[in-house]
């Protein structure tokens, strides 16, 4: 970067559905001169339509005081700490699925009566009977989204094998749930059938060797890859930028241009200088290195004259920006 380095910081909407039909994640983007972190958001999350953790919480704290038990003696009834039991009650989080049978029969009660809804699937994987229920009975991703949040990766992993789902769209919610491996798997059978929507979905969560193999298959497909772009590796983008330049235009790298290197992103710059002098190419300014900017301003004060780099000088040392104001001066 140049000029005055300022902080860029963007927020990049992806559309992930997360956890649930409705909710939305943010991945906020740091850009600073020499570095380029990304960093997750928490996601924001409404209608969630799995377990309100809060009423989880409510029922736990009335069924222990019912049973005159103390936050410390349920802890050590269950061999958990105090802590866990208060965060449960608060509605911060959720008991293990492996506890559930064991508080279920402490308090004397049903998983379900714990959850507040009848929830076959969750108490077949808490009781080790996954693969029989599975054997059994059909599972509809509604089913494997709703019970996603208290299983381990491997059961979500288990369930979406067997539940035969072919639209990448439809298991969305669930991703957050399942290994990478599986997240790979299924982007890999989407990519097949032409789902590019679904894929850049599904990006968020699939492995980081995986997504650059993935954004050049999308870029040999022709397929716009700019929502993929914070997850993409700043050396498989850069090696894609140019075909990007060529097949999509100038405009797909004004929005990929804080994802590329500085040395791809001056080479493109000057292409598009060949073509249309600073006009677009000052869209670019706060990516390019100074000696990429200097040179160009040069061109472009020698070309067109000194206000033809107005737009730019903002990212111009004042050093070189006096020379251009004298020379044109003279």
């Amino acid at each position: 970067m140049s000029g005055s380095t300022t902080a860029l910081v963007a927020f990049l909407p992806v559309s992930t559905a997360g956890c649930c039909k409705t909710a939305s994640k943010f991945y906020k983007i740091k850009l600073q001169k020499g570095e380029r972190t990304l960093s997750k958001i928490t996601p924001v999350q409404k209608g969630f339509t799995m377990f309100d953790m809060r009423e989880i919480g409510l029922r736990i704290a009335r069924l222990r005081k019912a049973k005159n038990m103390t936050q410390m003696e349920l802890a050590d009834h269950m061999n958990i700490s105090f802590q866990a039991v208060s965060n449960w009650e608060r509605g911060n989080s959720m008991p293990d699925i492996s506890k559930l049978p064991e508080l279920a029969e402490l308090f004397g009660v049903t998983i379900d009566e714990i959850l507040g809804k009848k929830a076959e699937l969750i108490d077949s994987a808490s009781n080790n009977k996954i693969d029989e229920y599975l054997a059994n009975k059909t599972v509809t991703t509604e089913q494997i989204e709703e019970a996603a949040p208290i299983l381990k990766p491997t059961q979500v992993d288990e369930m979406v094998e067997k539940a035969n789902v072919d639209s990448l769209d439809e298991m969305i919610g669930i991703l957050p749930f399942v290994s990478e491996t599986t997240v790979d798997e299924l982007i890999k059978k989407a990519l097949k059938r032409g789902d590019y929507t679904a894929v850049s979905k599904a990006i968020p969560f699939a492995s980081d060797n995986a997504v650059d193999s993935i954004a050049e298959q999308m870029v040999m497909d022709g397929q716009n890859i700019t929502p993929m772009a914070p997850f993409i590796s700043e050396k498989a983008l850069s090696k894609l930028a140019s075909t990007i330049y060529k097949q999509r235009g100038f405009s797909d790298i004004i929005s990929l241009a804080p994802f590329i290197s500085e040395k791809e992103l001056s080479i493109i710059a000057e292409q598009e200088y060949e073509k249309s002098g600073l006009t677009k190419v000052e869209n670019l300014a706060p990516f390019l290195s100074e000696e990429c900017l200097e040179k160009l301003a040069k061109r472009a004060v020698k070309e067109y004259g000194i206000k033809s780099i107005r737009s730019i000088s903002v990212y111009i040392n004042d050093k070189s920006l006096d020379e251009y104001i004298k020379d044109a001066l003279r």
